[in-house]
Formats: C-alpha cells, structure tokens, sequence
C-alpha cells in the first residue's frame, strides 16, 4: 500500500480545509477524497463519543489503504487530519506502528492565535446546530464535558494549548514545518510556495485563488444545518465517491443560501483577556520551541 509522505496535523479552525483545496491544485500531490480521514487517531478503535462521532473517520487499515489506490508513482501523497495534532499520543503512536516508513514522514502543522481558534472553533459549532450554550458557558462546561466523553470537538480552550503538541512532534520526526494561520491568510502565494519547497515538489506553480473554506456564519435555520451536518458513516460513505472539491462547493452554496445577514457576534473584552491569561504561559514556551515571535497572539 501507499502510505502519506506527509501529514497536515492542523490545528482545527486554521485554514486546514482551504490548504487542503490548494494542494489538490499541484499536480505532484496527492490527496485523498476524504479530507480528515483520521486513521492514525482512531486506528482499530470503536469512535464512541456522547457528543461528537467522527462518523467520517477511517478506522480500518483496509479503507484507509484505498484512499491512496489512485496516487500516481510521481506523486508525493498526503493526509491532512486536524485530530492528529491535538490528539498527539494516540496519532504518533499510529504512525508507528501502521506506517512502514514513520520516521521519513513530513510533518506540517498549522497554528492560529489560540483565543481566536477556540472562538472559531465555538461559532463552527454553532453554525452546524450542535452548540445550544454562549461561549462563556460552554467554557464553563468543558471540565465536565470531559469527563462525560464530549468529543474533543466541544474542547475549546484545551485544544489550542498548544505546545507539548508541537514538541511532541518535533521530539519524534526529523521534518517538521510550522505554518501560522495569517501567513496562509495574508501571505498566500509565499507561503504556499514555502511549503511546496518543504514537500520537495514545483514551487513556482501557480495556485487558483480561493475564496474562504469552511467560514463559520450565524445560520438562518439551525436545524437545516444540522441536517446538513448530520454525522452518519452511510452519508460520508456516499460523500466520499465525490471528489473534495466539489463536495466543498455544493455544502457551501447551501451554507450561504441558509447563512442570515446577521454577523457573528464579536468575544467580549473580558472572555478575551480571560482566553489570553490562560494562554500566555503556554505561549511563552511555544515562542522559543519554534523560534517565533507570537507576542501579537499575547
């Protein structure tokens, strides 16, 4: 079988589906039609969360395998999963046992200012009709979340602690590169081409412009959304004969023709300051772990 040469490890809410929309572009890479597979968080595993199934996720070496059945010779594959950064453990102790080839693979993760991604990560529920609580209640809540096996999707301040994620992952494989959010925002073309160098492929190809992915909006009706968004493997098993992006168009034109003209309400000051006294400590570690200068996320 082939296996990825590289992983997206995320993290959620960081422009992981726009990237994944610009790779498919390159002709010497190869992605899979089923973005977020998963496999190396959930391998052999029954997904059972009360709150959150991942009933797109592979499980099964098998299915996974399949997904790479078409990647041409030339081509370098990859697998872009957001999981896999915040379930570091699980996914790179996967990666060991299932890939044939663990320590050659090319790691890429995506980091977004951690107050702005868990508030991000906030409204995406929302706009999918799975999140009932504000946001400072669903902060509240997610000690007791955990401890009532919520998916990790409902952790949203957890998830963007994020610096024995990276330092696990620099610990454990010899090529990883990190990308920030608004150089992939602000900075496209550079940073494409930044990562195209990374992956040893063309980087002077020239990427079609995208317009945002997966953008979170206020929806006129939450429950169309959330029978959109329903979590069903028989669903995503249909889904998955599509290819991504045109998958990508047709959930989005429903999105907008369910979107309200209303904008999402902004994070309060004091939820702000709150998110960035939590954050500082791991910040600051972060910081000089990757030997940038992140005192704007502060």
């Amino acid at each position: 079988m082939r296996y990825p040469q590289f992983i997206v490890a995320g993290t959620a809410r960081a422009g992981t589906t726009s990237l994944n929309s610009y790779l498919l572009q390159h002709p010497e890479i190869y992605l899979p039609v089923v973005k977020e597979p998963c496999f190396y968080t959930f391998a052999g595993e029954k997904i059972d969360y009360k709150n959150g199934k991942f009933a797109f996720a592979l499980t099964s070496i098998e299915d996974y395998a399949k997904l790479y059945k078409k990647a041409l010779q030339s081509q370098i594959t990859g697998d872009i999963s957001t999981p896999y950064l915040y379930k570091h453990q699980k996914t790179i102790h996967n990666l060991k046992k299932f890939h044939d080839d663990y320590s050659s693979i090319k790691i890429i993760i995506i980091l977004r200012n951690p107050t702005d991604r868990a508030y991000s990560q906030y409204l995406w529920r929302v706009r999918d009709g799975r999140e009932e609580l504000t946001f400072e209640q669903a902060i509240a809540a997610e000690p007791q979340r955990m401890k009532e096996n919520y998916s990790f999707d409902y952790f949203y301040v957890d998830r963007g602690m994020y610096f024995e994620q990276v330092k696990a992952y620099i610990e454990n494989f010899k090529s990883v590169k990190i990308v920030l959010f608004e150089d992939l925002k602000d900075r496209t073309s550079e940073t494409l081409a930044s990562i195209c160098d990374f992956l040893n492929v063309d980087n002077e190809f020239v990427f079609v412009k995208r317009t945002e992915q997966n953008a979170s909006f206020l929806p006129k009706s939450t429950l169309l959304n959330k029978l959109l968004t329903i979590e069903s493997k028989t669903k995503f098993k249909l889904l998955s004969r599509i290819p991504e992006n045109v998958r990508t168009t047709i959930k989005e034109q429903f999105m907008r023709l369910n979107s309200s003209e209303k904008k999402n309400p902004e994070m309060s000051t004091l939820t702000r300051e709150k998110l960035k006294n939590i954050y500082r400590e791991d910040l600051i570690k972060l910081e000089k772990l990757i030997a940038r200068d992140l005192s704007s996320w502060m």
